[in-house]
This record gives C-alpha cells, structure tokens and sequence, in this order.
C-alpha cells in the first residue's frame, strides 16, 4: 500500500499475460520507465514502430479498417515523413528532447484513437503509461501484443499497458509521477482528472466532447454522375459509420449550399445510395437504436423543425431541416440532419465553440482556406475532405501533439 492506495494494478504482458502488483511497486516501475527517455525519433524506436507495421499488414486474418488504417500511418515511409515534417517545425535555434513521463487515458467508444497519441509520445522519446479499459476487444488486444512483443524483443523497458479500477486513487498517484497526461473520453472525465496535480511543469492535453458537420456544394453534388455519386457515398459511409458515429470527427449534420427545390433530389439520390452501402457492409443498427432514431426523426417532424424524414432502412435515418438553422441533434449510429445554406461562407454562422471537424465536398481549395481564416469562433480544429474525417493526424484537435510532448531547449 502506498499513500493509503490499496487496489492492485493488472499489468499487460507479452502473449496475453497479465501480472498485478500494488502501488509501490508500480511507482517504482514508473520512475524507472522514465530514466529510460531517448532523443525523438530515435532510430530503435522508429524501426520498432515500423516493425509493429509490417506485422499489422503482413496478418491474414480480416482486420477492421481502423486497424488497417493504423498500420498504413505506422509504416516506415510515413514514419520518414513524420520526423522531417518535425524537424521543419523546431523553432530556430533550439533542440527537441522528450518531456518525460507521460499518462495516457483512452476513450471506451473509439478504441484505437489512443494508439496513435501513445505513437507519437514514444517517438517524441517519452516513457508511456496507458491506462486501458478493464474490457478491449480481441483485435485491439492483438495490437498491443504486437507492441508489447516488439518492446520485449527490443528490451524497452520504458513503456506500461496497465489496468486499475478507476474507483480508486491511482489515477492521482500516477499523474502526480507523470509530466503530461493525454484525456480522452469527454467532458466527464475531463472534470474527473483536471483537479489531479501532475509532476511540477507538467501539461494536460484534454480531448473532450466535441461534434462535427460536413458540408456539400450542392452544384457539385447534382452534377455528379452514378460513378461519382458511389465514390462519394463510400467514403461518406466510412466517415460515418466505422465508430457509429461515435467518433469526435463524424459528422452529425449534413450543409448543403443551395436550395432545396434545385437540390434536394441529388441529396436524396446521395443518401439513398450511402443507406445500401452502409447496411451492405453490416452497418445496421440494433433494433432498439433504429427505434431511438426513428423517435428524434419524428419528433422533430412534429416540432416543425423538419420537413421530411428518412428511415431508408436500418442504417441510415435522415431529416430534412424545415429553415437554415444549426444541426443539434446528435443521434449517432446513422442519423443526420439536412440544412441548406446559401452560400458556403454562411457556414461559419452555424459553427460552435465545440465543433471538431468540418467534411467538404465540392469546393476549391482555396474558397474552404478563406472560409477557415474568416472563422474566428473558437470551434473548428480541422477542415478536411470527405472521406478523411476519421484519419488520424499529428496536429489533433488544435494540438501539435508531437510538440506538445517534446521540450524545445534554446540553444545559442
């Protein structure tokens, strides 16, 4: 026992095993963890990562596209890439080292968003600890397998993949040993650590609820052709419904600049194709969240807030707001709201201080940069394509987390 900390802490191993130790013991460990920090990017922590890659890609058995996804943005090319886009972004005249320890707390609904946090803290050279929940699914714990392995054969002893029961205390006791920590999960959690002192200088990265939205250039929508409508109904489906809608970055509602009587079919066109392909790839919602779905849809039918729902089958559930007003509801698991807008600048009258990401479709590069610098609401961390909501990236919601976890030291 150790500072009145009684509850024991399961610590992941190679090959599913699994160990417990109490409180002393685990804050010995950790404070060895963090003896053992190196440079960032050193090269045996690159190859090690690459390694992890190879054996992502080289599986046979089915993977998910999360998965999938995580071993593509881990391979060595991208990893080369990573490294030489850090370096452009030193400030003059300074070196990077690593911050130290670093506490990560994953969120339950998208399981996989930590390993990329806990990638780039061990590339900055940090030592990890990372909490995981008491239940991960079989293919998440294959992945940490493959990291703990490639740890284990390299002899790294600077990384921990631990359990607690989150009743307890420990949650204090490491992050007073840590000097960052990394919240996912929502405001909630947030609320439960932010009182939890870290070591002196340490920094908490916080990564709360938040929603997004997507927008659409209804010209480009209507002029689309069968071919074009699939390609952008696919990678609508994988923005939406890989996690559900669960993740921070899926959209919820659906702008489209133009009108209604010149739109509204080549919208409809668009979400009655996403709606086949979404339930061909077994994105069906259980029946109790169809019904959920089906209440929010009619409700807002009979508060004059829609103009017409959609149940086009159990995936996909739409409505068709009745005036250009903000999308609130957040249903998930295949609900979204239509708005027509005039213009794409009229976006930015809807944005809120918790929007994450907005998805576009049809406009240049250039009108999305101009409708971005004219936003100055404090929400909006990420315009990109649709398509790319759920990729991963180095800057996340606002943070440049590559040098959030490293310390910039002068040098003159």
């Amino acid at each position: 026992m150790r500072n009145g900390v009684s509850a024991l802490i399961t610590v992941f191993g190679t090959g599913g095993e699994e160990a417990e130790i109490d409180a002393t013991a685990l804050c010995e460990r950790l404070e060895s963890c963090r003896s053992r920090l190196v440079v960032p990017f050193a090269a045996e922590r690159v190859a090690l990562v690459a390694s992890v890659s190879d054996a992502i890609l080289a599986r046979k058995a089915p993977a998910s596209a999360s998965v999938k996804h995580f071993g593509f943005w881990i391979r060595r090319a991208a990893l080369n890439r990573l490294e030489t886009d850090f370096a452009l972004r030193h400030p003059a005249q300074t070196i990077s080292r690593p911050r130290g320890l670093v506490f990560h707390l994953p969120p339950k609904n998208v399981e996989t968003v930590f390993l990329y946090s806990w990638l780039l803290s061990f590339l900055a050279g940090n030592a990890n600890v990372v909490r995981l929940p008491r239940e991960i699914s079989p293919e998440l714990r294959g992945i940490c397998d493959l990291i703990l392995a490639a740890l284990d054969r390299a002899d790294d002893r600077s990384q921990m993949f631990i359990h607690y029961p989150s009743a307890s205390d420990l949650g204090r006791l490491i992050s007073a040993q840590s000097d960052a920590r990394i919240v996912w999960g929502g405001d909630a959690k947030i609320e439960a650590f932010e009182s939890l002192p870290l070591r002196n200088g340490g920094k908490s990265i916080w990564f709360g609820d938040r929603v997004s939205l997507c927008v659409l250039d209804g010209d480009a929508l209507a002029g689309l052709n069968e071919s074009g409508r699939q390609d952008l109904a696919h990678r609508l489906c994988n923005d939406i419904f890989v996690f559900d809608q669960m993740a921070c970055s899926s959209p919820h509602g659906l702008y489209v600049t133009g009108e209604a009587s010149r739109h509204l079919a080549a919208v409809k066109a668009l979400l009655e194709t996403l709606a086949r392909i979404a339930l061909d790839r077994g994105h069906a919602a259980p029946a109790g969240h169809q019904m959920t779905k089906m209440v929010h849809a009619f409700s807002s039918a009979a508060a004059g807030a829609s103009s017409e729902v959609d149940w086009r089958n159990g995936a996909l559930t739409s409505a068709i707001a009745t005036r250009e007003e903000r999308a609130e509801q957040t249903v998930g698991g295949g609900f979204l709201t239509v708005v027509f807008i005039p213009t794409l600048e009229a976006l930015t009258g809807h944005l809120r201080a918790r929007d994450q990401t907005v998805t576009h479709f049809g406009f240049r590069t250039e009108d999305i940069r101009k409708v971005a610098a004219a936003n100055t609401t404090l929400g909006v961390a990420r315009w990109t394509p649709i398509g790319s909501a759920l990729d991963f990236d180095p800057v996340w919601d606002g943070y440049d987390l590559l040098s959030e976890l490293t310390r910039f030291i002068r040098v003159t």
